[in-house]
């Protein structure tokens, strides 16, 4: 039952985070901003499901998830400047950029997953 209460607040969170444009703000461009949200928040969730099948230790996943976002965070960020820095003719930095923030977003997804699933776990732990 908790790991469907995970799932659904991270595809809320998802929901919320596009309909308010956190990816623009954060740096990502406004035209796709909202649709990185709804490509990557879905890859995410499903690795959190796979994550919660292996039954993964719970600060193994939260560690891959924050190092997932940082490296997801710093491609994105640097595809970005790439792009910019080449007045937007440098194609594999607009790529990277674009990916990047997909990629940011199935992590953010997989770092909400693992911490509900680890509050979730704590919770059901006896002393």
């Amino acid at each position: 039952m908790h790991i469907i209460l995970a799932t659904a607040l991270t595809a809320i969170v998802a929901f919320i985070a596009a309909s308010t444009g956190v990816p623009t703000q954060l740096g990502a461009h406004p035209w796709w901003a909202g649709q990185v949200i709804m490509v990557g928040a879905p890859i995410g969730i499903v690795l959190g499901l796979a994550f919660w099948g292996l039954r993964l230790n719970r600060v193994l996943r939260l560690i891959l998830g924050v190092i997932a976002v940082a490296a997801a965070f710093g491609v994105a960020k640097y595809g970005q400047i790439g792009f910019a820095n080449s007045y937007a003719e440098d194609q594999l930095a607009g790529k990277l950029w674009y990916m990047g923030w997909i990629a940011t977003s199935a992590a953010a997804s997989l770092l909400l997953m693992a911490a509900a699933r680890s509050r979730a776990s704590i919770s059901n732990e006896t002393p």
